[in-house]
């Protein structure tokens, strides 16, 4: 009788993260982590075993990452080098493509645009009949 796989000791799979996942990348891009840019070490820090740890920049989560962060990095270039010159057809492209990339994967920092349709903590935008009352009261008593 063949021996079952090995299942993933954190319950991970395909719709549910390792956690060890978010602690390996965040070691790995860590400038002040011991295992800074080196994603082998940082996954044996994050638990993964050695054998997984020496293939884990090939795993697809990591690619993904990886891919993501060098996307921001030249979106961020690019802005910097557009903000030199002067703004003609040309460098609006560059500058709207860069803007894009910059706030659909630099939410983490900072470069998100805020698209709730509701208020603070979830509340609605939209005035209550109480409220358009209160407000049309005030109209008309600053007008007398």
């Amino acid at each position: 009788m063949k021996d079952k796989p090995k299942t993933n000791p954190n319950g991970a799979n395909q719709y549910v993260m390792d956690p060890r996942q978010k602690e390996c990348w965040d070691l790995y891009v860590n400038p002040k982590s011991k295992t800074f840019g080196n994603a082998t070490q940082s996954a044996i820090k994050a638990g993964y075993t050695k054998g997984t740890a020496n293939m884990i920049t090939t795993e697809d989560w990591f690619k993904g990452k990886l891919r993501r962060l060098n996307l921001l990095d030249k979106a961020e270039r690019n802005l910097d080098k557009i903000l030199d010159l002067p703004l003609k057809d040309k460098a609006n492209v560059v500058l709207d493509a860069s803007k894009f990339v910059a706030k659909t994967l630099g939410k983490d920092e900072g470069y998100s645009d805020r698209s709730e349709i509701t208020g603070k903590d979830g509340e609605s935008l939209l005035l209550t009949e109480e409220q358009i009352n209160t407000l049309k009261d005030k109209l008309i008593n600053e007008k007398r």
